[in-house]
């Protein structure tokens, strides 16, 4: 019986650990009407997200440029959660086509910094609420560069929202 016990926690214990981890990001993609879904990074098309759906979903792991889909599942609003299809490996999505949103809806300056911590030099400071596309994470921190591409630091995740209909107060 303890042997079970130890079994549950352990499972529990890994299923909080990859949530931990996850980043909730939007579709930001203007090339087409429909975003790509892959079976692995650089992998078949397995499915596709409609790109004007306002879709949300969770990503949990960066390998070159590609981030995982957290149970192979995105969210619309008024529509509900969507089950992607065609894959028994993994749902794979490019970062050059999702987003999160900065949370500084109060004008507060915010930083991006040349590492994960606060004691790390800053590349970038910005006081409006802008776009940023995810390149990694890292506990409480994560990689990011701006739309167009000219800045790139880590920010804590707590600055980043990543609902595409609501400023996640």
């Amino acid at each position: 019986m303890k042997k079970l016990y130890l079994i549950i926690f352990v499972l529990a214990f890994t299923s909080l650990s990859a949530v931990a981890q996850s980043l909730a990001v939007y579709i930001h993609d203007n090339d087409g009407p429909y975003t790509n879904v892959r079976n692995q990074p650089k992998g078949k098309v397995v499915d596709r997200i409609p790109s004007n759906s306002s879709a949300m979903l969770d990503v949990v792991k960066n390998v070159n440029g590609w981030w995982l889909i957290f149970e192979g599942e995105y969210w619309v609003p008024d529509e509900g959660d969507k089950k992607l299809k065609g894959s028994n490996m993994g749902y794979w999505i490019h970062q050059s086509v999702i987003a999160v949103s900065t949370r500084n809806y109060g004008g507060q300056k915010l930083q991006l910094r040349k590492g994960p911590s606060k004691k790390q030099a800053a590349t970038y400071s910005f006081g409006e609420e802008i776009m940023l596309r995810p390149i990694d994470i890292k506990d409480d921190w994560v990689k990011v560069q701006t739309l167009d591409g000219k800045h790139s630091g880590w920010i804590e995740r707590e600055w980043l929202c990543g609902n595409s209909v609501t400023n996640c107060c």
